[in-house]
């Protein structure tokens, strides 16, 4: 009986420390120069993997900018902030949960923010599986 308890306890262990290694990341944008005019965004956000569960955290000067998602690469291109599918407040700090996969479009609609670069996309890519590895427990 005692070495079934330590078998459980030995799997649920494993099963708890593999999963820790799935963690979300919390990416605060364009680093310590924040949400702000004079930051190359794409470039920032190139070379980056993003997955479900992370997080995108604005930090700008309160009133100064928002964050708005955008429906397609073509309103991003164009600026075309009229129908935006999320338009977040001015508080000087958002965040966005990235929850499902594929191509998230991301700008400020305040002023003329978006046309002075305060714009980028990312491609969020599926959870990774959180027992992945776990048929080799026996």
């Amino acid at each position: 009986m005692a070495n079934k308890k330590l078998c459980i306890f030995i799997l649920i262990a494993t099963i708890v420390t593999q999963a820790t290694w799935v963690r979300a990341v919390e990416y605060t944008v364009g680093e310590c120069k924040g949400w702000n005019e004079g930051v190359d965004f794409q470039a920032w956000a190139d070379g980056k993997q993003y997955s479900q569960g992370d997080r995108l955290v604005f930090n700008y000067e309160y009133g100064k900018h928002n964050v708005v998602l955008l429906p397609d690469q073509a309103s991003l291109d164009n600026c075309n902030l009229e129908k935006p599918l999320i338009s977040l407040a001015h508080c000087g700090r958002n965040v966005v949960n990235l929850r499902t996969p594929g191509k998230v479009y991301v700008s400020s609609a305040v002023g003329e923010d978006c046309k002075k670069g305060l714009k980028f996309w990312v491609d969020v890519k599926p959870c990774p599986a959180v027992l992945q590895g776990a048929h080799y427990i026996t």
